[in-house]
């Protein structure tokens, strides 16, 4: 969804945006958006590439919440304006917004580095998957033999920061968090759950 053909205005801008984020320049990105917005008039495609674009641009700028908001928006978009072909590309990036939601969740709750937790936790930063994800499983194992539901809780939710595992890694996570009534821990997964919008069941203290 780049393909930008010059029309006016609207496309210039456009094609002003595509070259920001191409810089990595997510403020200049935005700025660009926010002048391109009100000029689209009646284009879907382009609404639906705007959209994208600001997706993308918030994610640069590490406003994930945004990101997410705008990116469920471009699929939304494309699908009324009938740009099927586009629909796999906006969803890969929609999955990798939500990780990087969930990463934040979980470094904002670091574990040390030296522990077994805090290997799997940084294998993954370095997108050593494979490896991340046998050091999460070691770290729940280990929690599990010693009770300690923080530190499971915390593997499993480093574990929904690789894709295909969101959904019953948080759900796990939410299970452990629930029995513990831990509400610190509860909150922790209810917003990984929400960054990776899965639903749960509310928890009554």
């Amino acid at each position: 969804m780049v393909d930008v053909h010059i029309r006016g205005e609207a496309d210039e801008l456009a094609v002003a945006l595509v070259q920001a984020l191409a810089r990595q320049d997510g403020t200049e990105a935005l700025a660009l958006g926010a002048a391109l917005e009100p000029i689209i008039g009646d284009r879907p495609p382009l609404r639906a590439r705007h959209a994208t674009w600001m997706a993308q641009a918030h994610q640069l700028v590490g406003d994930l919440p945004a990101a997410s908001a705008k990116i469920r928006e471009a699929i939304a978009l494309a699908q009324a304006a009938g740009e099927v072909d586009a629909i796999p590309a906006l969803k890969q990036l929609k999955a990798t917004i939500v990780r990087g939601k969930v990463a934040a969740d979980v470094a904002a709750n670091a574990p040390l580095p030296d522990t077994l937790l805090g290997r799997a936790v940084s294998a993954i930063d370095q997108g050593n998957i494979t490896e991340g994800a046998r050091l999460a499983r070691q770290a729940r194992i280990e929690a599990q033999s010693t009770a300690n539901h923080r530190d499971e809780v915390f593997a499993l939710l480093a574990l929904a920061r690789i894709d295909g595992h969101e959904d019953s890694a948080i759900r796990a996570a939410y299970e452990v968090a629930d029995a513990a009534d831990d509400k610190n821990l509860v909150t922790a997964v209810s917003r990984a759950a929400k960054a990776a919008h899965i639903v749960l069941p509310k928890h009554l203290f």
